[in-house]
């Protein structure tokens, strides 16, 4: 994937459309002389000092002005990709960034490829892989909370993490192969083991880090949570109280819902999807057959399920149904229109007890505050008031970061970091029971390297390069 000597590229580094400002950004050892064919200033960019910006105008080849500019020259080594690097800063708007990149093609650049930018800099060695992931991770960060783990990892904190770790490995194997030289007799227990120990530390370390990654996953990528019930129980209303306007439409007449309503909230810096589906019922209709249909399916593809039950009619026949094609691990109980019955006559733990059949009752609560029962959360909401939407979003949370570590390690988000982890966890494990076994030192010094091997994936030390193309292919064309 290395660029060739003196290769030169060009692409538009912000989003397309109206803007105040577009950037234009080129890069490589022949950047500055492709900007100074096209740029008309005062003075010849080759002949200003590095981090500096002028004003000026592009031109093309007839000499026609595209575009009034600031230029902007960073110098190598000191910049993103850790080569020359121009940027024009031209209005905002399509056309303009588009006419300027038209002109630095054709006075030599070639158009980026998606990452191509972050690539150079992970090939200059200015960031390693981890680093060159978060670049992506933070353009496409949905919440804050997202955001915050992505700088984290561009700032190095999980690099410096697994540079540990890795010459904690090295350390491991070079005193496994120690023992290669020596006979079995030659051999003290107490030095197998402290190598073991010294294994088990390893052991620790991966696991510490694989801690806390079922959360990372959560926090970059989202959760989808299905809101399901019986026709009329308050399911698109409780949409609408989370989104806090009328996405969904809301009638008396049951059945309104015919189609899966899919949409995004930021719950405790999490992405929600919240898809709000159709009443489930039998029905001889063909279109809201279909819709349960796609209810079902959605409940049975979400990570967690809101099961809305309207508490002014009680637990009826239809909501048991529903309940017991739900998976209540994964299941909070929503009891809705609390705001037409006393706060001193509901007892959530038993209309959730009700609903999933389970032996034994709840108690009287106050509308404040979720309850636990038989493993099934149960929150009281008002969908029309939006009383308790609040701890029904803590209840939620508290669903889809359930077990997450507190550890101050830094956070693993990426999936294929957890799968190299994983292996690395395995290969440590297995190198520790040879040693155990008294099996030959070169069966365990080889699991370990094979640990090392598969960390080195998730730096960029060892990664297969159709790996590294998918990677920077996430990218877009400007980063």
């Amino acid at each position: 994937m290395r660029a060739a000597p003196g290769d030169t590229i060009a692409a538009i580094a912000t989003a397309l459309g109206p803007g105040g400002i577009a950037v234009v950004r080129i890069t490589g050892a022949g950047a500055v002389g492709t900007a100074d064919r096209i740029f008309k200033g005062t003075r010849r960019l080759a002949d200003v000092p590095s981090h500096s910006v002028h004003h000026g105008h592009i031109v093309d080849s007839t000499g026609r002005e595209v575009d009034d500019i600031l230029a902007t020259v960073m110098l190598a080594p000191k910049t993103y990709t850790t080569e020359d690097v121009v940027e024009f800063g031209c209005h905002g708007g399509a056309m303009p960034a588009k006419r300027v990149l038209e002109v630095c093609l054709e006075a030599g650049a070639r158009i980026a490829r998606r990452g191509e930018f972050t690539e150079r800099a992970l090939l200059g060695g200015r960031i390693d892989l981890v680093q060159a992931e978060a670049v992506a991770d933070i353009v496409a960060a949905k919440t804050r909370r997202g955001l915050e783990l992505a700088l984290g990892q561009l700032e190095g904190a999980l690099s410096h993490r697994l540079r540990q770790l890795r010459e904690e490995l090295l350390a491991f194997r070079a005193e496994i192969e120690s023992l290669i030289d020596f006979s079995d007799d030659d051999i003290e227990g107490s030095t197998v083991s402290a190598i073991i120990e010294l294994g088990r530390t390893c052991s620790r370390s991966v696991d510490l880090l694989l801690s806390d990654c079922a959360v990372g996953a959560v926090v970059r990528d989202g959760v989808s949570v299905a809101i399901v019930g019986r026709p009329n129980v308050g399911k698109s209303s409780l949409l609408n109280a989370f989104l806090r306007r009328e996405r969904a439409i809301v009638t008396a007449l049951p059945g309104t819902t015919r189609d899966a309503i899919e949409e995004t909230v930021d719950v405790d810096g999490v992405p929600v999807c919240l898809i709000d589906t159709a009443g489930w019922r039998s029905t001889a209709d063909p279109a809201e057959a279909e819709g349960v249909a796609r209810a079902k399916a959605a409940a049975a593809g979400a990570d967690l399920v809101l099961l809305v039950l309207d508490i002014t009619s009680g637990v009826t026949e239809e909501d048991r149904a529903i309940a017991g094609e739900l998976d209540h691990r994964r299941t909070v109980v929503v009891l809705n229109k609390c705001d037409l019955v006393p706060r001193v006559s509901l007892n959530r733990g038993l209309e959730t007890t009700l609903v999933f059949g389970s032996a034994g009752s709840g108690e009287a609560t106050d509308v404040s505050g979720s309850q636990r029962k038989s493993g099934v959360e149960s929150v009281a909401v008002s969908a029309l008031t939006a009383e308790g939407i609040g701890e029904l979003q803590r209840a939620i949370s508290m669903a889809i970061l359930e077990g997450a570590g507190t550890s101050a390690a830094p956070v693993v988000t990426n999936v294929r970091h957890v799968d190299a982890l994983k292996r690395v966890a395995l290969g440590v494990g297995r190198g520790i029971a040879l040693l155990e076994e008294d099996q030959p030192p070169e069966l365990a010094a080889m699991e370990v390297s094979e640990a090392t091997a598969a960390l080195g994936e998730i730096t960029g030390e060892t990664t297969p390069e159709d790996v590294l193309r998918h990677i920077f292919e996430r990218f877009c064309v400007g980063k």
